[in-house]
């Protein structure tokens, strides 16, 4: 049990790590810039507890996850989740309430704690899609929709509606950069004509067309020497950025839309690691998401997992070089 005292002393630990280490370690995307990150939700959190709750959660995250014996952590992170939660719904189910910057950068925050809560490793129990998270992104992206010009003007973004990353022509590739590419182009025909895509039903054709050229275009993006900052953000919300039937596709466990989400995934190799978007620790996502996949899928199918597979276990090293 921790008392009060130690509350308030946990509470200033949290907002100064907040403030000196994980502003600073989220770069200006899905859904701030880097001025809200760093000065914004800290100057708001004063006046409104629908910024510091979420706040709190996100810095107790980055503390669990750095130090996943630390019970406290786990603790203040659950408590200041549950009230952030309470906060937000609040809010939201008040008819008379405009969205607001707070109820905004809330919405931001609670996106990036659920991605990785998603992930998080529960013991005895088998990996499952984190479709809660996609729910999550997929409900900030409908927040944005309907208050967008209001946001927009306040400097914010929601990550459906940024441009695609710069694409240089492959001529101005280096030749390693080519012959990855062609290998990556290669296998993403190869897995789209072994389950016949051609001939689907026009709705369902569209879907994984749509997911395959995603996926390439940002291989090409990679390829074409894309900033990993700004960059990063796309690899794993393919489920934002593509159309509503590609969730329900995933949702249903489908071994193609989910091949297709695993070489999205893997892209991140070659970027670096950004704890907001890989995790750490107990809360890890691009091994666990695509090992899990991997389990997921019939054993007769699963070597359409190969390729990925084998990008994290460095038998394919994507490099720009």
């Amino acid at each position: 049990m921790i008392s009060t005292s130690r509350w308030r002393t946990l509470e200033l630990r949290l907002m100064y790590h907040y403030t000196a280490v994980v502003s600073h370690t989220i770069p200006g995307c899905n859904g701030a810039p880097t001025e809200a990150w760093q000065r914004t939700i800290p100057q708001l959190s004063f006046e409104s507890e629908v910024v510091l709750n979420p706040m709190l959660a996100l810095s107790a995250l980055h503390l669990h996850a750095h130090s996943h014996n630390d019970s406290n952590m786990a603790i203040a992170l659950r408590r200041y989740l549950d009230q952030s939660l309470v906060n937000h719904r609040q809010a939201l189910s008040n008819p008379g309430e405009e969205l607001s910057e707070q109820l905004w950068l809330s919405a931001v925050l609670l996106s990036h704690i659920y991605w990785l809560l998603a992930h998080q490793a529960q013991p005895n129990e088998a990996y499952e899609l984190p479709l809660q998270a996609f729910k999550m992104l997929e409900g900030v992206g409908v927040l944005f929709e309907q208050k967008n010009v209001f946001l927009g003007r306040q400097g914010y973004m929601w990550i459906g509606y940024e441009a695609m990353p710069h694409i240089a022509p492959e001529a101005k590739l280096s030749i390693a950069a080519q012959i990855q590419l062609r290998s990556i182009e290669e296998d993403l025909t190869y897995l789209l004509d072994a389950f016949d895509v051609p001939a689907l039903p026009d709705n369902d054709k569209s879907i994984y067309i749509e997911a395959k050229n995603y996926v390439l275009h940002h291989y090409r993006a990679f390829f074409s020497g894309a900033d990993p900052k700004t960059f990063q953000r796309f690899i794993a919300f393919i489920v934002v950025r593509c159309q509503p039937g590609y969730r329900n596709k995933l949702e249903q466990y489908d071994p193609l839309a989910m091949a297709l989400m695993a070489r999205m995934l893997v892209l991140q190799s070659g970027l670096g690691h950004a704890w907001w978007m890989n995790g750490r620790g107990d809360y890890e996502v691009i091994e666990r998401d695509v090992r899990g996949i991997r389990e997921l899928i019939p054993a007769n199918l699963r070597w359409v997992m190969d390729w990925p597979c084998k990008v994290l276990d460095r038998e394919i090293i994507l490099t720009r070089d």
